[in-house]
């Protein structure tokens, strides 16, 4: 299993479902965005992860690595998302 541990600002939350998704935004001489992924969340780590996204602290993340690849219109497409769990979110 391949862990993934990094700092970033959370951007592009998605509250509309029952997964939480976001990216994480990581400055690396470049941007580069992590999806990533929270599942069973309650409201309140949903409002957490909210006032993360609209204050733009930066946060410590740690998650699994998950990939997957799926044919689409004869392209086999890959996706890369870190599984996290809100206890292993903190600001720095």
């Amino acid at each position: 299993m391949n862990i993934f541990a990094g700092t970033g600002k959370i951007i592009d939350v998605n509250l509309n479902s029952k997964v939480l998704k976001f990216n994480l935004a990581n400055e690396q001489g470049k941007p580069c965005l992590i999806p990533c992924v929270l599942f069973d969340t309650s409201d309140e780590v949903r409002n957490f992860i909210e006032q993360l996204q609209t204050s733009g602290q930066v946060v410590w993340l740690q998650g699994r690595v998950s990939s997957y690849e799926y044919e689409y219109n004869g392209k086999t497409i890959r996706k890369i998302q870190v599984i996290s769990n809100a206890s292993i979110i903190k600001t720095i």
